[in-house]
């Protein structure tokens, strides 16, 4: 499956649009538009990728290269897109590999904000 159509296919069903056609709108496209997506005959744009990623909660930065690969019309071209995809999944890694607390700085930060809330009383 393209990575066109498993994009569109996100997004109608977490936009939860009936058909295509109802998608096309949201998308400020003709139903025809998004049925040669489907049929592979084109594929969407720029805006419309980002349209779409926005919806589903995706990188641009993901999905962008791969449709741009679908689209390319000679094999170098189709690589250096894949190589550029490679590229934006390994430095999405990494920003969420690195930005992540450990476990126990995290469990530490919650505890040193909370403790002054606790009060207990001896009678």
């Amino acid at each position: 499956m393209s990575a066109t159509i498993k994009l569109l296919d996100a997004y109608v069903k977490m936009c939860s649009h009936k058909n295509d056609s109802e998608a096309a709108r949201a998308l400020r496209v003709t139903p025809q538009t998004v049925n040669n997506w489907r049929k592979a005959k084109s594929h969407p744009d720029a805006e419309s990728v980002e349209r779409m990623c926005m919806a589903v909660n995706e990188p641009v930065a993901h999905w962008l290269p791969l449709i741009e690969a679908e689209r390319a019309r000679t094999p170098e071209a189709r690589r250096v897109w894949l190589r550029l995809a490679q590229a934006a999944a390994c430095i999405t890694l990494i920003a969420g590999l690195t930005s992540a607390p450990y476990p126990a700085q995290a469990r530490g930060a919650f505890f040193a904000e909370n403790a002054s809330s606790v009060y207990y009383v001896k009678s």
